[in-house]
């Protein structure tokens, strides 16, 4: 995450209860900090692929220790990520 350019980020799958399927994770750096997107993971009945869905959270951080303190605990095991 440490290399991420602010074009860049992550999307990981989630472990998150209050989320629908555990919801997504996304990662990013806008402005040197790092911004975290929690949202729905919804499943498309027709494709039955899985898509992002509402239910929006955002959380800010200033250093890459804080960030991991924060999504340790909040990803699915085992760890399923995308860079984009």
């Amino acid at each position: 995450m440490q290399a991420l350019d602010e074009d860049e980020g992550i999307r990981i799958e989630g472990n998150l209860p209050d989320l629908e399927n555990g919801g997504y994770i996304f990662v990013g750096f806008y402005r040197g900090s790092y911004c975290v997107n929690l949202c729905d993971r919804i499943r498309d009945k027709q494709s039955q692929k899985y898509t992002v869905g509402s239910n929006d959270r955002w959380f800010y951080f200033e250093k890459t220790s804080g960030l991991w303190k924060f999504l340790r605990p909040l990803i699915r095991k085992p760890l399923r990520a995308w860079l984009y």
